[in-house]
């Protein structure tokens, strides 16, 4: 047995007696002092009152009907709806919270905890500085997927922000379940490697973790069933699974470095023996950056292009791709591209620039060699953003097609 490790429900107590506490990792869902409100059933006006909790400044109206209200008569009217609405709930006598400056809506927070954000904030001061009780209480925050179940249909660019949202925040849940990891012991430390896997079933450091926690303990037989059932369940989706084999002879008793596994009658093969497969291309693709003028204007453009080349390269069985949640967690940190291919050790390295002027869309993207940072192809995509998701759907399918061409030339050359 594994103790289980608790993930709250309710808000947590933060040391803090705050007026408002707003949920948006999972449901959204909204407390005033501690008794639960009921938020408006209108998913438009939800998905307001989480854009502007999460917002740093205030936003124009015209962003705010850009972002929610592409097609109808009178966004305008919509937006005040909305916030009448929003008002009646986050509003006292003592504070208006939600305000209108000039052209502009913003949400003041200074007496509100919300959760999302203070995620964030301890993000940005570097989540290995915390201590491991701190890491807990930040772990607990999550019910679920950033805005669980809020999908606002016709809303391109909100779907885009919100699609990066998801992944960063998984990306730094699955951060912190490993640090969390590898700062416990005994049943604890089996109980957040669980919680990892089952967020990040591919994710290779996860597999490492659990291998090297098992064959310390002498619980060998159960290394070597995992292994199996994880090489299963790589192959099974494209992945490579050399990494798990790499980590398992690391792992295991020197002794029995040589010897060919055997898990449950399932031959696992070394790949470092004759005969092993073919080696794979390695590559890592790194979050776009916003070269956008307006600060932040393509920033959620980006993250949803990267996430989504990331998981189309992955299913090639001609490359391996480092984990979205590695590489996105490695952008977190400050480390730069170059810095990322040398520290994964990968073959090859994807970085790209997105800005956004208007409704002129420009990517562009380019490949290096980390062994000599040679870049070996290079593109610029433009277009005019008038449907975005189909825009980054054709972005998507060329830059995909172009890497996986160029790294297959150049793999089929050096063979020969």
């Amino acid at each position: 047995m594994v103790a289980s490790v608790e993930i709250a429900d309710s808000p947590p107590d933060a040391g803090r007696s705050p007026a408002l506490r707003l949920r948006l990792l999972g449901p959204i869902r909204l407390w005033r002092h501690d008794r639960e409100l009921a938020l408006p059933a209108s998913r438009k006006a939800r998905a307001l009152l989480a854009y502007l909790a999460m917002a740093p400044q205030a936003q124009t109206r015209s962003r705010l009907c850009e972002l929610l209200w592409e097609l109808p008569h009178d966004p305008r009217g919509e937006l005040r709806w909305c916030l009448s609405k929003l008002r009646g709930l986050v509003d006292d006598d003592a504070r208006t919270r939600l305000y209108a400056r000039g052209d502009t809506v913003g949400f003041d927070a200074t007496d509100c905890f919300v959760d999302a954000v203070e995620l964030e904030r301890a993000a940005g001061s570097g989540l290995a500085t915390l201590g491991h009780g701190r890491k807990r209480e930040l772990c607990a925050l999550f019910a679920g997927d950033f805005l669980e179940g809020l999908e606002v249909g016709h809303s391109p660019v909100f779907e885009a922000w919100l699609t990066a949202g998801r992944r960063r925040f998984r990306a730094l849940q699955v951060e912190l379940l490993g640090q969390l990891a590898d700062g416990a012991d005994g049943d604890e430390h089996f109980a957040w490697l669980e919680q990892w896997l089952r967020l990040a079933p591919f994710d290779a450091r996860a597999h490492a973790s659990l291998l090297t926690a098992l064959a310390t303990r002498g619980r060998i037989r159960e290394a070597e069933e995992h292994l199996a059932a994880a090489r299963r369940q790589f192959e099974a989706e494209g992945f490579d699974c050399a990494p798990l084999h790499a980590a398992w002879h690391a792992a295991r008793p020197q002794a029995q470095a040589g010897l060919v596994l055997s898990a449950a009658g399932d031959d696992v093969a070394n790949p470092e023996l004759p005969g092993a497969a073919t080696r794979r291309a390695s590559l890592a693709v790194m979050p776009f950056a916003d070269a956008s003028s307006a600060p932040g204007a393509g920033r959620a453009v980006a993250d949803a292009l990267a996430h989504d080349v990331i998981t189309r390269l992955a299913k090639l069985r001609c490359l391996f791709v480092i984990a979205q949640g590695t590489v996105f967690a490695l952008h977190e940190q400050s480390v730069t591209p170059r810095q990322a291919g040398q520290m994964l050790k990968v073959d090859y390295l994807a970085s790209g620039t997105v800005r956004r002027d208007g409704s002129r869309l420009t990517v562009a993207v380019e490949l290096a060699q980390t062994r000599d940072s040679h870049i070996v192809w290079a593109e610029i995509f433009e277009h005019e953003v008038d449907d975005a998701l189909l825009v980054l759907d054709e972005i998507g399918n060329r830059i995909v097609a172009s890497i996986a061409g160029e790294i297959e030339t150049i793999e089929r050359n050096r063979a020969i």
